[in-house]
């Protein structure tokens, strides 16, 4: 059975199809949402700057703490050296000893030596280093710099697994031909650390501020504006879909809000001219209804009654003609034929429009009247189920159904090339249930342009009885169209 004016070929017969159901799949879209794109690009963004700040702070720091220990030990190198020259023109080592041991509390000062040109340690700040060579002790690299440079040194190098020292090699001229070496090693191990240290709890610090940050700008987009449009999106697609009848406005006064106004005007105004179509709809079909309805009961009442009285008068007339001239009472039989003929074409068109068992014996008998004249005119076996006694009493209702049951029949006789078609009247879960089957080709997957006009009116018929329509194929194959109706009147 076809929904609309359109026909179908023998493949679409052999094979029926639910292509309505097939729903294409939800695609995934990519990049994800601005609410969480732009905090975690902030995010990131934030961390690379945070890191390299980290970077250059350490490093600004490192070589500013080199500077301030380079600046000291140039000052105390500049001091001891004159010490040691004065005691070793006068040979004091003793003195000379003592003299470097009083600076052994000088901040980060670790060990203070004075070597001969033979690399022997003549005096030192601690007794152990004295007597040895220079190359055993902390200040190995400064003496060797110091010899192959002759000259000032200071650098800063590694010692124990990661120390970090400064070294300090400062010439003694004691004579052209005599020359010492005063050898100063600073710990810069916790002035490193505590810059280390420092660094990290900046960029600690930095990072939570970042992130804290992020956070309040996707709870501000998340919250305020992207959950806000989403509840708009939600009434919008629920509007559309007409699941309700108005758009509930986004508390706030920003954007968001206005947006949300202007639509809740927009759905209003939608909703009132869709009220008013509906009424003018329902208006025309009524008065369609009530037009059909009277020029039914003219053609029986009227036209119909009329003809009968010619009917009777002619066979009257037939009667008296073979008494009296048996030559035109031939042609008096043929008249009556003929408006015996007409007479039954008036009255099953009155039918069609103003069917009678429909407004005297109820919605029931109407369907099966309509199926046991479809089985007479058409060939085709058209059967009404109903398990139940149902009752319509709303006209409306009876006559939308009627009329819709009316539709499918003749559709399913003129384009679906069935041998049978069912009509089904039944109460299910509260719902009064229309169904009308057929074992035709089905529906036309690409329907003609045009085509169509039948199935909406049914549709639109079903959409004033507050009802659904659905359409698709039964288990044999072919078409069904069922309505259901909720609440019975």
């Amino acid at each position: 059975m076809a929904s609309g004016d359109g026909g179908c070929s023998a493949a679409q017969k052999s094979k029926p199809g639910n292509a309505w159901e097939n729903k294409p799949a939800a695609a995934v879209t990519f990049p994800p949402p601005l609410r969480f794109l732009i905090p975690a690009l902030l995010l990131a963004l934030g961390l690379v700057s945070t890191w390299l700040d980290y970077e250059l702070d350490l490093a600004n720091d490192l070589e500013r703490d080199f500077n301030d220990m380079t600046t000291q030990a140039e000052a105390t190198g500049t001091r001891l050296t004159a010490l040691a020259r004065q005691h070793l023109a006068r040979g004091e080592i003793k003195a000379l000893s003592d003299g470097l041991s009083d600076w052994k509390h000088e901040p980060w000062l670790t060990m203070a030596s004075v070597v001969d040109e033979q690399g022997k340690v003549l005096a030192s700040s601690s007794a152990q280093w004295e007597g040895r060579s220079a190359e055993d002790t902390p200040a190995a690299t400064a003496w060797k710099r110091a010899r192959k440079d002759a000259g000032k040194v200071m650098e800063s190098a590694t010692m124990n697994d990661g120390d970090v020292i400064v070294l300090a090699a400062f010439p003694i001229e004691i004579s052209a031909q005599n020359r010492e070496w005063l050898l100063l090693v600073y710990d810069r191990a916790n002035a490193v650390a505590h810059a280390h240290l420092d660094a990290r709890q900046r960029v600690a610090w930095s990072s939570a501020v970042i992130a804290l940050m992020c956070l309040c700008l996707w709870a501000t987009l998340h919250f305020g504006v992207a959950a806000r449009l989403e509840r708009l999106a939600r009434s919008v697609r629920e509007f559309g879909e007409g699941r309700t009848i108005s758009i509930d406005a986004v508390k706030g006064g920003d954007e968001v809000h206005e947006l949300s106004q202007a639509f809740r005007k927009m759905t209003q105004r939608l909703a009132d001219r869709e009220r008013e179509r509906a009424e003018l709809e329902r208006a025309v079909i009524d008065s369609a209804e009530n037009e059909r309805r009277r020029i039914g009961h003219e053609l029986h009442d009227g036209i119909g009654q009329q003809l009968t009285a010619v009917l009777m008068s002619i066979n009257g007339l037939h009667e008296e003609l073979q008494a009296t001239a048996p030559t035109f009472a031939d042609h008096a039989q043929h008249a009556s034929e003929s408006l015996r003929e007409t007479l039954a074409e008036v009255r099953a068109l009155s039918h069609g429009l103003a069917p009678v068992p429909l407004w005297k014996q109820g919605l029931q008998h109407a369907l099966q009247a309509l199926a046991d004249t479809t089985t007479r005119s058409s060939g085709v076996r058209c059967v009404f189920e109903c398990p139940d006694n149902i009752t319509v009493t709303n006209e409306a209702t009876a006559s939308n159904l009627y009329r819709i049951t009316q539709e499918a029949v003749n559709n399913a006789l003129k384009h679906a090339d069935s041998g049978e078609i069912r009509i089904g009247l039944e109460c299910r879960e509260g719902f009064l249930v229309l169904e009308i089957d057929d074992d035709g080709c089905g529906l036309p997957e690409t329907p003609a342009e045009g085509c169509g006009i039948g199935f909406r009116i049914m549709q639109h018929r079903t959409e004033m009885m507050g009802g659904r329509m659905e359409h698709g194929a039964p288990p044999a194959g072919g078409t069904r169209i069922a309505v259901h109706i909720p609440n019975l009147p």
